[in-house]
Protein backbone atom coordinates (compact mmCIF):
# COMPACT_ATOMS: atom_id res chain seq x y z
CA UNK A 1 0.00 0.00 0.00
CA UNK A 2 1.68 3.19 -0.52
CA UNK A 3 2.47 5.38 1.84
CA UNK A 4 -0.61 7.27 3.87
CA UNK A 5 -0.13 11.01 4.36
CA UNK A 6 -0.13 12.12 7.98
CA UNK A 7 -3.40 13.64 8.26
CA UNK A 8 -4.82 10.28 6.61
CA UNK A 9 -3.74 8.73 8.90
CA UNK A 10 -5.02 10.44 11.54
CA UNK A 11 -8.72 9.99 10.28
CA UNK A 12 -8.57 6.46 8.64
CA UNK A 13 -6.20 5.10 11.55
CA UNK A 14 -8.01 5.49 14.83
CA UNK A 15 -9.36 1.83 14.34
CA UNK A 16 -6.29 0.59 12.15
CA UNK A 17 -8.15 -2.41 10.86
CA UNK A 18 -10.11 0.18 8.46
CA UNK A 19 -6.35 0.65 6.10
CA UNK A 20 -6.04 -3.14 6.71
CA UNK A 21 -9.88 -3.56 5.15
CA UNK A 22 -8.96 -1.34 2.24
CA UNK A 23 -6.22 -3.03 1.31
CA UNK A 24 -7.57 -6.89 1.78
CA UNK A 25 -10.44 -5.41 -0.99
CA UNK A 26 -9.28 -3.04 -2.84
CA UNK A 27 -5.70 -3.84 -3.32
CA UNK A 28 -5.97 -6.56 -5.77
CA UNK A 29 -7.64 -4.06 -8.14
CA UNK A 30 -6.05 -0.95 -7.04
CA UNK A 31 -4.78 -0.45 -10.82
CA UNK A 32 -8.07 -0.88 -12.52
CA UNK A 33 -10.13 1.68 -13.86
CA UNK A 34 -12.06 1.89 -10.61
CA UNK A 35 -14.71 4.88 -10.32
CA UNK A 36 -15.34 5.48 -6.10
CA UNK A 37 -17.54 7.63 -4.78
CA UNK A 38 -16.63 8.77 -0.77
CA UNK A 39 -19.27 10.94 1.30
CA UNK A 40 -17.70 12.38 4.00
CA UNK A 41 -14.40 14.06 3.11
CA UNK A 42 -13.55 17.12 5.39
CA UNK A 43 -10.51 18.54 4.03
CA UNK A 44 -9.94 16.23 1.43
CA UNK A 45 -7.11 14.19 2.83
CA UNK A 46 -8.67 10.56 2.30
CA UNK A 47 -9.55 11.44 -1.11
CA UNK A 48 -5.67 12.30 -1.93
CA UNK A 49 -4.95 8.26 -0.16
CA UNK A 50 -7.46 7.39 -2.59
CA UNK A 51 -5.53 8.63 -5.14
CA UNK A 52 -2.57 6.90 -4.03
CA UNK A 53 -3.40 4.12 -3.76
CA UNK A 54 -5.92 3.17 -7.05
CA UNK A 55 -3.93 5.59 -9.79
CA UNK A 56 -6.38 4.83 -12.52
CA UNK A 57 -9.45 5.47 -10.67
CA UNK A 58 -11.85 8.09 -11.10
CA UNK A 59 -12.70 9.82 -7.75
CA UNK A 60 -15.68 11.41 -6.42
CA UNK A 61 -16.18 13.08 -2.92
CA UNK A 62 -19.15 14.74 -1.16
CA UNK A 63 -19.39 17.10 1.35
CA UNK A 64 -21.60 19.46 3.61
CA UNK A 65 -19.06 21.85 2.99
CA UNK A 66 -17.53 22.89 -0.40
CA UNK A 67 -13.71 20.94 -0.66
CA UNK A 68 -11.32 22.90 -3.08
CA UNK A 69 -8.96 20.35 -3.99
CA UNK A 70 -6.66 20.22 -6.82
CA UNK A 71 -6.04 16.41 -7.39
CA UNK A 72 -6.31 14.69 -11.31
CA UNK A 73 -8.77 12.53 -11.54
CA UNK A 74 -10.73 13.82 -8.25
CA UNK A 75 -13.88 15.66 -8.58
CA UNK A 76 -15.64 17.31 -5.24
CA UNK A 77 -19.66 17.77 -4.92
CA UNK A 78 -21.58 19.82 -1.69
CA UNK A 79 -24.31 18.77 -0.54
CA UNK A 80 -26.18 16.41 1.77
CA UNK A 81 -25.73 12.81 1.64
CA UNK A 82 -29.03 11.81 2.16
CA UNK A 83 -29.88 14.22 -0.68
CA UNK A 84 -31.26 11.59 -3.95
CA UNK A 85 -31.39 14.26 -6.29
CA UNK A 86 -27.67 15.35 -5.25
CA UNK A 87 -26.49 11.29 -5.53
CA UNK A 88 -27.94 11.19 -9.05
CA UNK A 89 -26.12 14.20 -10.37
CA UNK A 90 -22.47 12.74 -9.27
CA UNK A 91 -23.56 9.39 -10.29
CA UNK A 92 -24.63 11.01 -13.85
CA UNK A 93 -21.30 13.33 -14.39
CA UNK A 94 -18.63 11.45 -12.24
CA UNK A 95 -20.02 6.94 -13.14
CA UNK A 96 -22.87 6.77 -15.82
CA UNK A 97 -22.74 3.12 -15.42
CA UNK A 98 -22.06 2.65 -11.95
CA UNK A 99 -19.54 3.06 -8.97
CA UNK A 100 -17.25 0.33 -8.23
CA UNK A 101 -16.82 1.42 -4.88
CA UNK A 102 -18.51 3.60 -1.97
CA UNK A 103 -17.34 4.61 0.87
CA UNK A 104 -19.65 6.32 3.89
CA UNK A 105 -17.64 8.46 6.09
CA UNK A 106 -20.26 11.53 6.34
CA UNK A 107 -22.60 11.71 9.05
CA UNK A 108 -22.62 8.62 10.82
CA UNK A 109 -26.35 9.13 11.58
CA UNK A 110 -28.65 6.21 11.08
CA UNK A 111 -31.01 7.72 8.84
CA UNK A 112 -29.00 9.51 6.64
CA UNK A 113 -26.97 6.49 6.04
CA UNK A 114 -29.36 4.44 5.06
CA UNK A 115 -31.01 6.75 3.27
CA UNK A 116 -27.86 7.30 0.81
CA UNK A 117 -27.20 3.54 1.19
CA UNK A 118 -30.34 2.24 -0.32
CA UNK A 119 -30.20 4.81 -3.31
CA UNK A 120 -26.68 4.68 -4.10
CA UNK A 121 -27.00 0.78 -3.32
CA UNK A 122 -29.88 -0.10 -5.38
CA UNK A 123 -29.40 2.82 -8.83
CA UNK A 124 -25.79 3.71 -8.56
CA UNK A 125 -23.55 0.63 -7.59
CA UNK A 126 -22.55 -1.76 -10.20
CA UNK A 127 -23.13 -5.46 -9.53
CA UNK A 128 -20.02 -6.70 -7.79
CA UNK A 129 -19.35 -4.03 -6.33
CA UNK A 130 -18.40 -2.38 -2.79
CA UNK A 131 -19.65 -0.40 -0.56
CA UNK A 132 -17.82 0.50 2.85
CA UNK A 133 -20.03 2.24 5.79
CA UNK A 134 -17.40 3.56 8.54
CA UNK A 135 -18.33 4.52 12.56
CA UNK A 136 -20.96 2.36 12.86
CA UNK A 137 -20.44 2.39 16.96
CA UNK A 138 -21.92 6.04 16.95
CA UNK A 139 -25.39 4.42 17.60
CA UNK A 140 -23.68 3.37 20.72
CA UNK A 141 -22.59 7.01 21.85
CA UNK A 142 -25.32 9.36 23.96
CA UNK A 143 -24.04 12.89 22.19
CA UNK A 144 -25.28 11.26 18.64
CA UNK A 145 -28.52 12.28 17.97
CA UNK A 146 -29.69 8.59 17.40
CA UNK A 147 -26.97 7.21 19.86
CA UNK A 148 -28.11 5.68 22.95
CA UNK A 149 -25.66 3.78 25.73
CA UNK A 150 -26.09 0.49 25.66
CA UNK A 151 -28.04 -0.66 28.51
CA UNK A 152 -28.56 -4.79 29.01
CA UNK A 153 -26.20 -6.58 30.76
CA UNK A 154 -23.66 -8.36 29.13
CA UNK A 155 -23.55 -11.09 28.95
CA UNK A 156 -27.35 -12.21 29.44
CA UNK A 157 -28.65 -15.46 30.43
CA UNK A 158 -32.00 -16.47 31.95
CA UNK A 159 -32.55 -18.32 34.85
CA UNK A 160 -33.72 -21.16 32.24
CA UNK A 161 -30.49 -21.21 30.69
CA UNK A 162 -28.56 -21.42 33.91
CA UNK A 163 -30.18 -23.77 35.25
CA UNK A 164 -29.98 -25.99 31.92
CA UNK A 165 -26.00 -25.37 32.15
CA UNK A 166 -25.65 -26.13 35.34
CA UNK A 167 -28.20 -29.40 35.06
CA UNK A 168 -26.14 -30.69 31.97
CA UNK A 169 -22.57 -31.53 33.26
CA UNK A 170 -23.74 -33.12 36.76
CA UNK A 171 -22.99 -36.83 36.45
CA UNK A 172 -25.92 -38.37 37.86
CA UNK A 173 -27.64 -36.17 34.90
CA UNK A 174 -24.95 -37.64 32.28
CA UNK A 175 -24.87 -41.38 33.84
CA UNK A 176 -28.89 -41.25 33.28
CA UNK A 177 -30.27 -42.04 29.44
CA UNK A 178 -33.51 -40.53 30.68
CA UNK A 179 -32.52 -37.53 32.37
CA UNK A 180 -29.80 -36.77 29.44
CA UNK A 181 -32.95 -37.23 27.18
CA UNK A 182 -35.16 -34.93 29.35
CA UNK A 183 -32.99 -32.10 30.30
CA UNK A 184 -32.44 -32.42 26.14
CA UNK A 185 -36.06 -32.26 25.52
CA UNK A 186 -36.55 -29.10 28.24
CA UNK A 187 -33.81 -27.37 26.25
CA UNK A 188 -34.97 -27.67 22.96
CA UNK A 189 -38.35 -26.63 23.38
CA UNK A 190 -37.61 -24.19 26.20
CA UNK A 191 -35.09 -22.23 24.89
CA UNK A 192 -34.99 -18.52 24.77
CA UNK A 193 -36.41 -16.88 22.40
CA UNK A 194 -35.68 -13.30 22.18
CA UNK A 195 -32.27 -11.56 23.06
CA UNK A 196 -31.55 -8.20 24.96
CA UNK A 197 -30.08 -5.91 21.72
CA UNK A 198 -29.66 -2.54 20.81
CA UNK A 199 -31.33 -0.97 17.75
CA UNK A 200 -30.45 2.76 17.54
CA UNK A 201 -28.92 4.92 15.17
CA UNK A 202 -26.25 3.27 12.88
CA UNK A 203 -26.60 0.20 15.30
CA UNK A 204 -29.89 -0.35 14.18
CA UNK A 205 -29.30 0.02 10.63
CA UNK A 206 -26.15 -2.25 10.41
CA UNK A 207 -28.66 -4.88 12.02
CA UNK A 208 -31.44 -3.78 9.02
CA UNK A 209 -28.36 -4.85 7.00
CA UNK A 210 -28.67 -8.43 8.67
CA UNK A 211 -31.74 -9.16 8.54
CA UNK A 212 -31.32 -8.55 4.63
CA UNK A 213 -29.12 -11.24 4.67
CA UNK A 214 -31.65 -13.39 6.16
CA UNK A 215 -34.15 -12.26 3.28
CA UNK A 216 -34.78 -16.11 1.95
CA UNK A 217 -35.03 -17.62 5.72
CA UNK A 218 -37.24 -14.85 6.27
CA UNK A 219 -39.21 -15.47 3.17
CA UNK A 220 -39.00 -19.50 2.63
CA UNK A 221 -42.17 -20.54 1.48
CA UNK A 222 -42.62 -22.91 4.45
CA UNK A 223 -41.26 -21.51 7.33
CA UNK A 224 -41.05 -17.38 6.58
CA UNK A 225 -43.84 -14.64 5.44
CA UNK A 226 -44.12 -12.50 2.32
CA UNK A 227 -42.88 -13.69 -1.62
CA UNK A 228 -40.07 -15.78 -1.26
CA UNK A 229 -36.83 -13.77 -2.22
CA UNK A 230 -32.84 -14.17 -2.07
CA UNK A 231 -31.06 -11.32 -0.49
CA UNK A 232 -30.50 -8.29 -2.23
CA UNK A 233 -27.10 -8.65 -0.48
CA UNK A 234 -24.33 -10.58 -1.95
CA UNK A 235 -22.84 -10.82 2.31
CA UNK A 236 -22.31 -8.20 4.91
CA UNK A 237 -18.72 -8.30 7.03
CA UNK A 238 -19.10 -6.00 10.26
CA UNK A 239 -16.15 -5.52 12.24
CA UNK A 240 -15.41 -2.90 14.93
CA UNK A 241 -16.83 0.15 13.72
CA UNK A 242 -16.35 -0.76 10.00
CA UNK A 243 -19.55 -2.68 7.49
CA UNK A 244 -18.32 -4.14 4.20
CA UNK A 245 -21.16 -5.04 1.77
CA UNK A 246 -20.49 -6.91 -1.62
CA UNK A 247 -23.58 -6.30 -4.13
CA UNK A 248 -24.53 -9.29 -6.15
CA UNK A 249 -23.38 -10.17 -9.52
CA UNK A 250 -25.80 -10.55 -11.41
CA UNK A 251 -28.59 -8.05 -9.95
CA UNK A 252 -30.97 -8.56 -8.85
CA UNK A 253 -29.93 -11.63 -6.97
CA UNK A 254 -32.11 -15.00 -8.95
CA UNK A 255 -35.13 -16.26 -7.15
CA UNK A 256 -34.15 -19.13 -4.45
CA UNK A 257 -35.27 -22.38 -5.71
CA UNK A 258 -38.27 -24.07 -4.53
Amino acid sequence: MPPATASVRIDKLGLSHYLRNYEEYLGPVRDQPLKLLELGIANGDSLRYWRQMLPSATIAGLDIRAVDLDEPGVQCFQGEQQDPVVLDRIAAEVAPDGFDVVIDDASHVGQFTRLSFWHLYEHHLKPGGLYFIEDWGTGYWPDYPDGRHYTPPEPVFSRRERVFNALAPRPWVRGSRALRKAVGYLRWNWVQARFPSHDYGMVGFVKELVDECGAADRTHHQFGRGTPRASRLEWVRVSHGHVIVKKPDPYPPPMPAG
